[in-house]
């Protein structure tokens, strides 16, 4: 048993779990620990011959380099982006395994919901040549819908890193009214803190307020009139650096930060409805890093 004092002065006693409880609990994670080990997709080697070059195409990383930016993105696990990093400052922004975190999105409002970890196919690939760099992918997230993403240094700025994902209805089930169930396109990106104690987030609210979230806060929501007015960003005050997040208001009906340990998430999320053929859910933004004084 541990004895201390809260900070009121109230004696706070802690009971700690005894010796077998605590071989059980080791034993209980390592065994849950081989499972994950045993359901992860290891990445290839970039070097060795694929082998069916044009089937496995969505099993090779792919990297997007162009302007200011580097990028690495995984097609069959999420058709995540596992690198982000900027060239001119040669900083890395994403806190990424290859499991899990990076740049993510969901088709629901839970946490890690279709479209987190499915296969995504590469339907088109534009290379550094053509002007553009670009890949667009497609998940099937069951139901008769795909998530589909485009990832885009931009030809005309090559400082932006653009992407443009939607949840599309390629066919619904017969007496649904040809609508589909309730989704939600929600953008869940982890975000690497080389500086933890001198980051904000930083935006000025659609109501015209001035918001620096510090990651004291933990997690915090934003809705309405609160929401940034299509612009909120990253500041490290340390390295004189802000990553930039825009986006279109009208297609984004929440924010929300998770503040962990080391990271932060800076999430997009539309509205929760049905779609069609018709009425996609899309969500279209920008990622941009500015110097700051």
């Amino acid at each position: 048993m541990i004895s201390s004092h809260g900070v009121d002065g109230e004696e706070i006693q802690l009971t700690m779990p005894s010796e077998s409880d605590v071989s059980s609990l080791v034993a209980t994670s390592e065994l849950e620990h081989k499972k994950r080990l045993e359901i992860i997709r290891p990445i290839p080697d970039i070097d060795e011959p694929s082998g069916q070059e044009g089937a496995e195409l969505s099993k090779i990383p792919v990297d997007l380099k162009s302007g200011d930016w580097l990028l690495k993105v995984v097609p069959w696990i999420g058709g995540r982006i596992i690198l982000m990093t900027h060239l001119p400052s040669d900083s890395q922004w994403l806190h990424s395994r290859m499991e899990i975190n990076g740049y993510e999105e969901y088709s629901g409002t839970e946490y890690r919901s279709a479209g987190c970890t499915e296969e995504y196919k590469v339907i088109r690939r534009y290379l550094e040549q053509s002007g553009e760099e670009s890949i667009c992918m497609e998940g099937d997230i069951g139901g008769g819908l795909v998530l589909r993403r485009q990832i885009s240094i931009l030809k005309d700025n090559p400082n932006i890193v653009q992407i443009d994902s939607s949840i599309q209805a390629r066919s619904v089930g017969a007496g649904s009214g040809g609508f589909s169930r309730l989704v939600c396109l929600r953008v869940h990106p982890t975000f690497t803190l080389l500086h933890p104690t001198e980051v904000v987030v930083a935006f000025t609210a659609i109501n015209g307020s001035k918001q620096e979230i510090s990651p004291e806060l933990g997690e915090i929501t934003f809705e309405g009139d609160l929401r940034p007015n299509g612009e909120w960003m990253l500041v490290d005050k340390c390295a004189g650096l802000s990553l930039v997040n825009r986006f279109d208001p009208s297609q984004v009906s929440k924010c929300l930060v998770h503040w962990g340990t080391g990271d932060v998430n800076m999430e997009l999320w539309s509205e929760e409805k049905p779609v069609s053929k018709q009425t996609p859910l899309r969500i279209c933004h920008q990622y941009e890093v500015r110097q700051t004084s």
